[in-house]
């Protein structure tokens, strides 16, 4: 087996960590599982994280950025796969679920682990939710301009309430479920269906 170099070792010792803290929480891991996990040396990972703490927050910070670079992908055909507003909705809906189906341990550690641990931990996971509210605020906004969403509705109300349910369905679903590859459309669909009544102007 030939030799990582020390970006692959950094990686292969926060996929280690991804498991453990999704598996077994974060106060139950120790760096000592982390370790036996990754089979390596108890300094080599003192080498790439100041401790715990820096590895978890390491984590979420990857768990962002992923997730961020996976919303940035457009479809092939643009103007025809986003010629409705149900149909943007969709496409950025999905995208969400897509990326916690292929990551479901993120999906674990963001919506539960994560949770009510304090300090810097929900600094950083305010900042993922309130990256999600921004998004569907702005979709909204956007949306009312170009007369695809209803200007009467209250884009504050409505943002929340979407990106509540998004995370939460992600979880439910995802976690709980454990849905696979393949029924992220259907699920898109459908949770559109539910707002569609509700905040677009224009028929399905």
């Amino acid at each position: 087996m030939s030799r990582m170099n020390a970006e692959q070792r950094r990686t292969q010792i926060l996929d280690c960590a991804r498991k453990l803290f999704s598996e077994n929480g974060y106060h139950q891991t120790q760096i000592s599982d982390i370790q036996n996990e990754a089979g390596v040396a108890r300094g080599t990972i003192y080498q790439y994280f100041e401790n715990k703490e820096d590895l978890f927050l390491t984590l979420l910070e990857t768990l962002y950025s992923d997730w961020k670079q996976m919303l940035s992908v457009q479809p092939e055909n643009i103007h025809e796969a986003f010629n409705t507003g149900f149909k943007v909705f969709k496409y950025k809906i999905k995208q969400t679920i897509d990326f916690f189906i292929a990551n479901p341990e993120y999906c674990n550690i963001l919506l539960r682990v994560g949770l009510g641990l304090g300090g810097n931990f929900d600094r950083t996971l305010s900042r993922f939710q309130k990256q999600i509210l921004e998004l569907v605020t702005d979709y909204l906004v956007k949306g009312i301009k170009m007369g695809r969403i209803r200007p009467d509705i209250d884009v504050d109300l409505t943002g929340n309430m979407i990106g509540g349910a998004l995370l939460r369905v992600c979880y439910h679903y995802v976690v709980i479920k454990n849905m696979k590859d393949g029924d992220s459309d259907m699920l898109a669909d459908e949770f559109v269906k539910v707002y569609a009544v509700g905040i677009f102007s224009e028929k399905s």
